[in-house]
Parts: C-alpha cells; sequence; structure tokens
C-alpha cells in the first residue's frame, strides 16, 4: 500500500492536526485509514496515501456546502435499505448503456445502492483498460453476482490482464497483490470514493 506519513499529509494539505482528529471524530475520515506503524522515533501514524488526499479534497470542497452531519453521509460507504428502480437510474448517463442487462445481472428489479456502486466501478474500470462494450459485457455477466452477494465498499475494484483475457479482482489493498510476469494490471477504481461521488451527485436517488 501506498502510504502518507501524518506531518507529510499535514504539510501537503495545508490542514492541521485537530481538523485531521475533528474530521475523524465526524466521521468523515474513516477510522482503519489512521495506520499505527513503527518508526525510528516510536510509533507514527501513516495512511493510504491516494485515498486520503482524494478525501481531505473533497472535504475542503463541501464543508462550506453541507452540515458536517450531512458530508459525513455523503462521504461514508454505509449503505441504506433503499432500493431504487431502472427508471430512477435511468438518470445516471454512465449507467444507461447497462440498464437493460441489470435484471439479468443481478436477478431482481430493484437495486440497492452498493449494486449501483459495483457495477459503476467495474465499468469504469473495464473502460480505462480499453474493453470495448462486448467485453465490458461479458466481464459484468462473470464478477456482478459473486462481488453483488459480498456488499462490501472498503475496496478497489481493479481490472487484470492474463493471458490477454481481463479479469476483475475486489480487493483492500492492490499492493498485496502479487501476481507472476504474465498478469498485467490495468486500472483500479476506489468504490468508495465512487460511492461518495454518486451521494454528492444523486442525492435525491441516494440520500433522501
Amino acid at each position: 500500500m501506498n502510504l502518507i506519513s501524518k506531518k507529510d499529509l499535514l504539510a501537503v494539505t495545508g490542514i492541521s492536526y485537530g481538523q485531521l482528529y475533528r474530521w475523524k471524530r465526524q466521521r468523515l475520515i474513516p477510522d482503519e485509514w489512521f495506520l499505527k506503524q513503527s518508526s525510528y522515533t516510536g510509533q507514527e501514524t501513516f495512511f493510504p496515501r491516494e485515498q486520503m488526499l482524494s478525501r481531505i479534497q473533497s472535504i475542503l470542497e463541501l464543508k462550506d456546502q453541507y452540515s458536517m452531519e450531512e458530508l459525513a453521509k455523503i462521504l461514508s460507504p454505509e449503505t441504506s435499505d433503499t432500493s431504487v428502480s431502472i427508471e430512477e437510474l435511468g438518470t445516471i448517463a454512465e449507467l444507461k448503456d447497462f440498464l437493460p442487462m441489470l435484471p439479468a445481472l443481478f436477478g431482481k428489479e430493484r437495486y440497492d445502492f452498493s449494486d449501483i456502486v459495483i457495477l459503476l466501478c467495474a465499468a469504469r474500470a473495464a473502460k480505462s483498460s480499453g474493453l470495448l462494450m462486448p467485453q465490458i459485457e461479458a466481464l459484468l455477466r462473470e464478477c456482478i453476482p459473486a462481488a453483488s452477494r459480498q456488499k462490501k465498499l472498503d475496496r478497489m475494484c481493479c481490472i487484470f490482464f492474463a493471458d490477454g483475457n481481463p479479469h476483475i479482482v475486489f480487493t483492500k489493498d492492490t499492493d498485496e497483490l502479487v501476481f507472476d510476469n504474465r498478469i498485467e494490471k490495468k486500472a483500479c477504481v476506489s468504490m468508495n470514493e465512487t460511492a461518495s461521488e454518486l451521494k454528492l451527485d444523486y442525492q435525491k436517488i441516494f440520500t433522501d
């Protein structure tokens, strides 16, 4: 995992020690992102670099528009019991090409928030890998049923190629995945950040 120390994080972002831990208490930053590791001075706090920098940027951009409670709800990967229809999902431009596939992919006619995050992450990762629509559809048919059963959004959705064929992996830490030279990582998408983006852009669907 690519980490950044607390000292470097505060220097890079310009936030204070007090802000950092206040946002932690307000649930804007997940507890599990505060990683204690041994150093020559004793113990030091580190964070997953990409997720942390992206999260702090989001907080700084949004904190004047929303209350801390609203912001925590938007940024949290937690989902509600609300389900949505295909018609409601038709307002999300990135999903329009996949709407006809949804009943077959998920085996139902209404969809949980986690279903949509998984679908959107897989589609984004596949497109970033240069796959064409028939390849993306075939990949989704293979991965969505299994991925949707675990409902966990604190993962990275990654595309790997093995012998020229694309495969999807959902993992907490891409650095822990060690493959031989025949397997190539093409693209990774954060499910946590995608969830936050969906809640922010489509509040009437996912956060009401």
